[in-house]
């Protein structure tokens, strides 16, 4: 038998940080499982965006605010 590989979905994430109100960018990758967001409108319905960890690479603030995704390729 083979292994059928799916494509794993990457998303941008353009995050705002609540602290010093500077602009992140986080890439995720998507786990490979069956009900796994597969694009944007997806992921922000998901609660898989509740479970990711933010810390500002500027002023180590852990409260960010997504405010835009894409979809990486």
């Amino acid at each position: 038998m083979y292994a059928v590989s799916r494509k794993v979905p990457t998303f941008e994430l353009f995050i705002r940080c609540e602290n010093c109100l500077r602009e992140s960018l986080m890439v995720v990758e998507v786990p490979d499982v069956d009900d796994a967001p597969r694009d944007a409108d997806q992921l922000a319905d998901s609660n898989f965006l509740a479970n990711l960890r933010f810390t500002c690479r500027h002023c180590r603030g852990n409260i960010g605010c997504v405010f835009g995704v894409a979809q990486g390729g």
